[in-house]
Parts: C-alpha cells; sequence; structure tokens
C-alpha cells in the first residue's frame, strides 16, 4: 500500500491489515493506575540483584556445558546445537531455589506496589533472554511484534531486567504509545512468522506493515533497574549490535493474583500440553 511503511517484505503476501478496534480496550490494563499508562513503559530502581542474577545463569548454563564460562563472551563458548539446549531448559520457576524465590517475592510486592494492585509472576515463569551479537547470530529476537498476539499473554504486564551486555546498542527496542493504537493501524501474520529466506519460524505474530512509521526506541535501563511495559506495545527487533558481548535479560510477566489471573494460568498450562515450542 502507498500510504504503508513496510518492515518485511518477504512477508506482505502472508500479513492481514487488523479490525477496527483497541485490543487493550477489551483486557485488563494493568498499567490503568499508573502515571506511565499513556507512554506504556517505565524505568525504576530495584534492589541490588545484579550479582546474585548473574551468578544464576552461570550456574544454570555451566550444569548444561559441563564447564564453567564467563557469560558476557558466551557466544565464543556455545555452539547452536548448545543453545538450543540452554534455550530450552527455561523457563525457570520462582521455586527452583531458596534465593530465587525471595528474589521472585520480591519482584512480586515490587509491581503490586507499583501498579497498585496484587499481581503475582504469570505461571511462575522466570525466562532469561539470550542474545548473541548479531555478527555472531541474527535470530536470537523476535521481530516487531505485540506479545498479546499470543492470546495467552493477554491481561499481563512484562518486566525487562538486564543481566549482562544491555546497553544504548542493544536494549529492548519498543514503540511509545503504541499498545494504544487501533489494530487496523498495522499488518501483521498469522499463526506465527515464518522467514523462508533463512528457514526461520517465530511463534509471535511479526508485524509486518504500519500505517504509521514506527519509531521505535531503546529506553535502555541500567543494572538493578527495570523497564516495566504492557504486552500491547508493539517491541522486539531488538537486536545486538555490540560486536562482542552477550546480551542477557530477565523476562518476567505478571497477572492479578485473583480467581480469573490464576484460571488463565491453568488454561495457558492446557495449552502448552500440547505445544512444540521448539
Amino acid at each position: 500500500m502507498s500510504n504503508s511503511y513496510i518492515y518485511y517484505p518477504e512477508l506482505i503476501e502472508s500479513s492481514f491489515w487488523g479490525k477496527d478496534k483497541v485490543l487493550i480496550d477489551d483486557d485488563i490494563n494493568l498499567l490503568t493506575k499508573t502515571e506511565f499508562n499513556l507512554k506504556g513503559y517505565g524505568i525504576f530502581s530495584i534492589k541490588e540483584y545484579n550479582d546474585f542474577l548473574k551468578k544464576f545463569i552461570s550456574k544454570n548454563i555451566s550444569i548444561i556445558l559441563g564447564k564453567d564460562l564467563d557469560i558476557e563472551k558466551y557466544h565464543t563458548h556455545v555452539n547452536e546445537e548448545q543453545h538450543k539446549q540452554i534455550l530450552n531448559s527455561m523457563p525457570y520457576k520462582k521455586n527452583n531455589s531458596e534465593e530465587l524465590h525471595i528474589f521472585s517475592k520480591y519482584l512480586e510486592e515490587f509491581m503490586s506496589d507499583l501498579l497498585k494492585e496484587k499481581v503475582k509472576i504469570f505461571n511462575d515463569d522466570i525466562w532469561v533472554r539470550i542474545c548473541r551479537p548479531s555478527i555472531i547470530s541474527n535470530e536470537d529476537f523476535n521481530p516487531c511484534h505485540r506479545d498479546v498476539y499470543l492470546d495467552f499473554y493477554r491481561n499481563t504486564v512484562n518486566i525487562y531486567l538486564p543481566i549482562i551486555g544491555s546497553n544504548e546498542k542493544s536494549s529492548l527496542f519498543m514503540e511509545k504509545s503504541s499498545h494504544l493504537w487501533n489494530e487496523n493501524m498495522t499488518s501483521t501474520t498469522k499463526g506465527g512468522a515464518y522467514f523462508k529466506n533463512s528457514n526461520k519460524k517465530y511463534s509471535v505474530d511479526a508485524i509486518v506493515q504500519s500505517r504509521i512509521e514506527l519509531n521505535m526506541i531503546r529506553p535502555n535501563p541500567d543494572i538493578n533497574e527495570i523497564l516495566v511495559f504492557s504486552p500491547y506495545l508493539i517491541h522486539g527487533c531488538s537486536d545486538n549490535k555490540n560486536e562482542d558481548i552477550t546480551r542477557m535479560s530477565l523476562e518476567i510477566r505478571f497477572i492479578r493474583n485473583n480467581e480469573e489471573g490464576l484460571k488463565q494460568e491453568y488454561d495457558f498450562n492446557e495449552f502448552i500440553k500440547q505445544r512444540n515450542w521448539r
């Protein structure tokens, strides 16, 4: 279309313009009581947990590899098969260890205070996202998307917490206020995104075209800061332009700690029993 911006030309034939609706209007917006609701994201300081997180992920990767490694140089230590094994060992659960449980409870209390309502870690899942330098691998990050294109992530809120290698060249890209956009402003794939040229399949739908130009920014939280953002916000396409540092970050979703939230978790677990993620 002449009035659209194209981001993934090879996916145009498999994409569709959205309906005339704003997704978040039909769902629970956990940012409603915050001062950053219109922006869709905010950065906040937390207690010092970076040393714990580095030791935690180093230990778990070392168990899989059978050797210790410098996680900043992860990309020099790990081959593709080992990388896949490490990804498939996730998500971690908040009760995996006493230290992780303490950290998780702190985050749940922090987020409940910030959002002004009681929330819990969705499904107790704790993800570590690993993004090698793009000159090493250009497939460690999702295309531009909204998490809620996967229905089971609706009614939640996300955090991005840097561990290592997250800076102005590598931190998460997002489009300010796009959680409030009408769906008819974007054209997306359905049932995930398949890039034939690289034979790469993503679980989440990709935003292929937009009637509004995407001006993605990297808010770039520092160590011991968290980026809190709406999963309805357009984000992703977050390549790592560092030449020799792997980016690792924590991604956790939160949901209301009530019967509806627990029901959504139950439905999610029933779904993933039938799902082959990778």
